[in-house]
């Protein structure tokens, strides 16, 4: 992947010095296509790398006096979303 980025980036310059059309038009395809293979990389990344469950599991809970504990299996929705109270 670090390499079509720098491929990216070497045709980029290329397409910034050309001196006539014909090298414009081969720099600014060589460009394009380097660019949607960088892009469809990055998108195959992030979604190898978010695949699957992410899962936490507590062994040890310390519950000092006067402190509350929910002792088994809990379920929750990602994102950490939920009702906010006011006050």
């Amino acid at each position: 992947m670090h390499k079509g980025y720098v491929g990216l980036m070497t045709f980029a310059r290329r397409l910034a010095r050309v001196d006539n059309i014909a090298q414009q038009d081969s720099a600014e395809r060589a460009f394009n296509k380097l660019a949607r293979t960088f892009a469809s990389q990055v998108e195959a990344l992030k979604r190898y790398r978010s695949k699957g469950e992410q899962k936490m599991i507590v062994e040890h809970v310390t519950v000092n006096e006067g402190g509350q504990a929910i002792v088994g299996n809990v379920t929750a929705k990602g994102g950490g979303g939920g009702k906010k109270s006011a006050g």
